[in-house]
């Protein structure tokens, strides 16, 4: 048993990752290795993008998925409308 089936807090893993990154990062070489040795990823380029977004996860302006539905008929009713409008 790693944690003894008890979970550590976010210190401790990090504490533990800082403290065992060199043999951490060796462990990983070693599974991508094997990985690849099993044809399960194929070693190449990989490119981060570092955009950041503004997040609005605001519960007022979230939706159900029945709201969703229903604004979505709203809209197509609205779409229609202007479709005969612009093609008189």
């Amino acid at each position: 048993m790693i944690a003894a089936n008890r979970h550590p807090d976010h210190d401790s893993i990090c504490d533990f990752r800082k403290r065992h990154l060199k043999a951490l990062a060796d462990l990983f070489v070693q599974a991508l290795r094997l990985c690849q040795k099993a044809g399960l990823v194929k070693l190449g380029h990989v490119a981060l993008d570092g955009t950041k977004v503004k997040a609005n996860a605001s519960k007022h302006k979230a939706m159900s998925y029945a709201r969703m539905k229903k604004t979505k008929e709203e809209l197509e009713k609205k779409s229609k409308s202007f479709s005969k409008v612009l093609s008189l």
